[in-house]
């Protein structure tokens, strides 16, 4: 028989059934509530132990290091000048664990090069005037024009005299510039056919723009007379739009003339590599450069450099063996080549380092290598007669440090793991349900939860067997090794008190004398490979430990690298907790239903029964007054 949701409060019996069907539930959701609070015991147990394996996986990555026998054969090494200042503007070294101590005398003769091109002078087109004839005079109410400079406008006024060659005329407009604008920013040249030429200077902003205007009075206007046309603009090429937009603004056409011209072809030999790139005449020049710069067949890197105003071609290897060429395709316009827009030509080839190292002279293909455990990077040629003392020497400090940090990581993993360990169990204070939560405040609740997740961890056998166990490898000596350092107690790493379970401490002094007296028998202390003689080192044996134990952890609590399901023990638990809690939800619900059916009935029954009642008395009444 199916029944409705609608719910009947007691209206007929006056009976509180909200009230008593609330209180019935509650004893009914004991159960679950168990469960909930297993859940939440299940989850908190998986989350320490995952924190107990973080920190592990951090003494775990530390101790990887102190495997390698390079960890206690450290070398620092130092350049000098004969002033005593760094030699590092010229080098720096370091080395390795294979480096010889001593004092090396250096000179850097030569830094390895890529093979280059490069344009031969800036790609955008200078103001150029029309050829003018000598002697020329210039009057004092005939010598002035207009420039502009970035929207800044200024009178240029020539010294009136007789100029007799182009020579002299270029100096006195010069002056005349400069005496308007500064000195250094916008220089005066001499071109092919003896006429001037205006444009920034070598090491000025190459993206100024200049514009010539007459000079307002035409009679005081001596622009024309010295060839340039009112209006004459210099404007830096923008390497992000089409060259084809930007024909005008270079100082060659990169059409070569062809004004029906669609692509620009040409090739690139690198290293003995060739390929030939076609691009349209509307690509801009970043897209071209980048193209290039982007195959990795040929290994070059393409670029504009805006501050000279040129493209640059570098192969990415250096050395004598790299090399480069460009060569303009017959019908594939004029971008390079000694009249080309970029002005590039020819072929280039790299060079090798060249050091001087006690005496003996070394051709390396780069400025980075390394030679007997040494790794040199040359930054600057030496001037003739200069030169550096590089002194290696074993880097006791450097080794110490690193076996204090070790010392002081295996303490901190030790001291959270016997935290965990010993930490205080309540029993009595079990995970809080939500009806619990709502009746405390939240100082309550976090006090509660306190002592209620204290102690998960108590004398866990898992965390003990991996605790024990590493204290275990840091107490015994190490098989096979000489009596005199084959236990870290020898090297100045002992032990604390019982109390302190297995706390370490260290002698610095103790360890510096060890370093010093014999590092590769420290190193071997720790990085020994064992074999049917002697026994794996105390870092060996260690990070062995800690990866059997993270992964016994992981194994029971989740939590490894790349984790997609967790299917870690704890986590099968806390399904199997999830699943009896489902169930146990829709059997209360189902519990729920029927208190509220079995009430809805007696509350149906009730009210027939007042229903009867009422007729009842009213029949005696109606009796009683017909009497």
């Amino acid at each position: 028989m199916a029944y409705s949701n609608l719910r009947i409060g007691g209206l007929a019996s006056g009976i509180d059934i909200d009230q008593i069907i609330s209180d019935l539930m509650k004893v009914e959701r004991t159960r679950v509530d168990k469960l909930y609070q297993q859940k939440q015991l299940l989850e908190w147990q998986k989350e320490d132990y995952r924190n107990i394996n973080l920190k592990l996986k951090s003494l775990y990555d530390f101790v990887f290091n102190m495997k390698l026998q390079g960890t206690y054969l450290k070398h620092k090494t130092m350049g000098t000048l004969p002033s005593g200042q760094s030699a590092d503007t010229y080098f720096t070294a370091s080395a390795g664990a294979s480096a010889i101590p001593g004092e090396y005398a250096v000179i850097v003769k030569e830094l390895a090069e890529s093979a280059k091109l490069e344009s031969g002078s800036p790609i955008s087109k200078p103001i150029v005037a029309g050829t003018i004839s000598f002697p020329r005079e210039v009057t004092s109410n005939k010598n002035k024009f207009i420039m502009v400079v970035d929207g800044v406008e200024k009178t240029i006024e020539i010294e009136a005299k007789t100029y007799n060659n182009i020579d002299e005329l270029k100096a006195a407009l010069q002056t005349a510039i400069n005496n308007a604008f500064g000195g250094d920013k916008i220089s005066v040249n001499i071109g092919q056919n003896s006429n001037l030429v205006i444009a920034p200077t070598e090491n000025y902003d190459k993206s100024i723009t200049i514009t010539l205007k007459s000079y307002p009075n035409s009679e005081n206007d001596i622009l024309l007379e010295l060839g340039f046309s009112d209006g004459a603009t210099y404007k830096q090429i923008d390497p992000s739009k089409s060259i084809a937009e930007q024909r005008m603004y270079f100082a060659n056409d990169p059409f070569g003339g062809n004004d029906t011209l669609s692509e620009f072809k040409f090739t690139i030999t690198a290293n003995g590599k060739s390929k030939t790139f076609s691009f349209k005449t509307t690509d801009s020049l970043n897209y071209i450069l980048s193209t290039i710069s982007s195959d990795r067949e040929i290994n070059v890197t393409a670029y504009y450099d805006p501050i000279t105003d040129r493209v640059i071609f570098k192969t990415r290897d250096t050395g004598a063996s790299a090399s480069i060429s460009i060569v303009n395709e017959n019908d594939g316009g004029n971008l390079f080549g000694e009249t080309g827009a970029f002005k590039t030509s020819g072929s280039d080839t790299g060079k090798n380092a060249v050091v001087e190292i006690n005496g003996i002279t070394i051709e390396k293909p780069s400025n980075t290598f390394t030679i007997s455990g040494i790794t040199f990077e040359l930054k600057k040629e030496m001037a003739t007669g200069e030169s550096a003392t590089l002194k290696v020497e074993r880097d006791i400090d450097g080794v110490i440090d690193t076996i204090k940090k070790f010392v002081e990581l295996y303490n901190e993993t030790i001291d959270y793991i016997n935290k965990e360990l010993s930490e205080q169990r309540y029993r009595d204070y079990l995970p809080l349900t939500e009806e619990q939560k709502k009746e405390l405040k939240e100082d309550e609740i976090k006090k509660w939860e306190e002592r209620a997740r204290s102690g998960i961890l108590r004398s866990d056998q898992l965390v003990m067997s991996i605790r024990n166990k590493m204290r275990e490898i840091l107490y015994t000596p190490v098989k096979g090794l000489p009596a005199e350092f084959d236990s870290l107690l020898d090297i100045g790493i002992k032990t604390g008190s019982y109390y302190e379970k297995g706390k370490l401490y260290l002698d610095e002094a103790k360890l510096r004398e060890a370093l010093s007296k014999d590092p590769e028998a420290v190193m071997r202390l720790f990085t020994n490979a064992g074999d049917s003689s002697t026994g794996n080192g105390i870092a060996v044996s260690l990070y062995d430990a800690l990866k059997a134990g993270i992964k016994s952890i992981t194994d029971k609590a989740g939590g490894g690298d790349f984790e997609v399901f967790d299917n870690s023990f704890l986590a099968r638990r806390i399904r199997e907790v999830d699943d009896k809690i489902k169930v146990m939800e829709e059997k209360l619900k189902e519990i729920e239903d029927r208190y509220w059916r079995q009430f809805t009935e007696m509350e149906k029954a009730i009210a027939a029964m007042n229903q009867q009642s009422l007729w009842l008395a009213s029949q005696l009444g109606l009796y009683s007054s017909n009497s």
